[in-house]
């Protein structure tokens, strides 16, 4: 920039010489810094006319944790060939830079194409395009926006979770290598490798000889002696309650949390709702099905915590809803004593209640979830706590003491 603004300069720091001294080569050396820039400026002028440019992108929506494949064309609608031409991608996409550099012959075109992450969830725009081309000395860049505006939408990720069997309203108490033994069938489905945990007469003995390592029978639900008839997730979105920075906060967390849950249970076919207070109240219905899923991902892909409404709060307000049979399942990062009574309030009701606790400390909060996850189990609310860092599977592993206990 300042060895452009000297070279502007330069002629009339040359005019000026030339009327005070009035030698010939001074005049024409004035003129012949004129020419230059003149020329340079028309070069840049004409040289990004005749540009235009499309983005086509594979899909309207996309999850956090996958690919999206991009191409770019640009035109040259001119007879002249356009030389250095850089054309750059407009998108607020976390991560995503697309930049190319080329020469156009005339009326042609250049194509490229371009994998795109998707690294957290929301909706952003993309589509449009600005090139650039420059003078052959530099001294002048001239740009023009190319292309139509588009959106993608990231859905959260949604994690395998394996292992989250929470005890049935019948079975009391809790343990290491407990399952929902009510809900599983006599008959084994198919068998898996051993794992930490497992309990030995579990193991299938005729599997392990042929495969050489030790195989466990995984079992089918029984439904016929618990069936929940509607599973409610409850999604603190309240702004007070909010920690972490980055990708490491509990809204993060929280969002991603819901969404696998609500793809758990919705592909095995439950009736799953959803209800959350943020930027606005959310309010999904327990249904079923593809659409009911890309509905409720949608909403947690644009949901902020924004909200004013403390979760203890939200439970007591939309209570009506949670009918006898039901499963409700809340997920929090509050430390709040208030949880506690909603929750047994909503037990009261003949429910099933499990509260999943992110761990304030781990996001850098000051209060521990200990005196929380005391309160809930006294009550007969089963606890899972989410520390930032660890794998969610784990955290939500039925198969081994919920972490949150070993504080107990």
């Amino acid at each position: 920039m300042k060895t452009r603004v000297v070279l502007i300069m330069a002629p009339l720091v040359i005019l000026a010489l030339a009327l005070a001294g009035g030698f010939i080569l001074l005049w024409r050396l004035f003129f012949l810094s004129v020419a230059v820039l003149l020329l340079s400026y028309l070069w840049a002028l004409f040289s990004i006319r005749g540009i235009e440019g499309q983005v086509k992108k594979s899909s309207e929506r996309c999850q956090v944790g996958e690919w999206f494949d991009e191409e770019v064309t640009v035109f040259n609608r001119s007879k002249a060939a356009k030389y250095l031409v850089k054309v750059e991608e407009n998108t607020d996409l976390p991560g995503h830079r697309n930049m190319e550099a080329f020469n156009l012959p005339s009326q042609s075109s250049h194509r490229w194409q371009n994998k795109v992450y998707c690294q957290r969830r929301g909706q952003y725009s993309l589509g449009t395009l600005t090139a650039m081309v420059t003078d052959p000395l530099g001294l002048f860049s001239l740009r023009r926006n190319l292309g139509e505006p588009q959106n993608i939408l990231v859905y959260p990720a949604t994690l395998e979770l394996p292992f989250f069997q929470p005890l049935s309203r019948n079975e009391s108490g809790y343990g290491p290598n407990r399952w929902l033994l009510s809900e599983l069938s006599p008959n084994a489905a198919r068998v898996r490798e051993y794992a930490s945990g497992d309990t030995l007469n579990r193991i299938h003995w005729g599997t392990t000889a042929h495969a050489g390592k030790l195989m466990v029978k995984v079992f089918d639900p029984d439904r016929s002696r618990y069936t929940a008839r509607n599973i409610w997730l409850i999604l603190d979105m309240n702004q007070a309650s909010q920690l972490g920075d980055g990708d490491e906060t509990t809204e993060e967390y929280c969002i991603t949390t819901a969404a696998s849950l609500i793809k758990r249970y919705i592909d095995s076919g439950k009736r799953v709702g959803l209800i959350a207070s943020g930027d606005q109240s959310y309010l999904f219905p327990p249904e079923t099905g593809d659409q009911h899923l890309s509905q409720m991902l949608e909403a947690l892909a644009l949901m902020k915590a924004t909200g004013k409404v403390p979760v203890d709060q939200l439970i007591l307000d939309e209570i009506e809803h949670f009918e006898a049979s039901s499963v409700i399942i809340v997920i929090t990062p509050s430390t709040s004593d208030e949880i506690t009574a909603s929750l047994r309030h909503v037990k009261k009701r003949g429910t099933m209640v499990i509260a999943i606790l992110l761990d304030s400390i781990s996001f850098g909060g000051t209060v521990s979830t200990i005196n929380t996850t005391r309160s809930l189990i006294s009550n007969g609310i089963q606890v899972y706590v989410v520390r930032c860092g660890v794998e969610l599977a784990r955290a939500l592993d039925s198969r081994v003491l919920p972490s949150g206990m070993r504080h107990i």
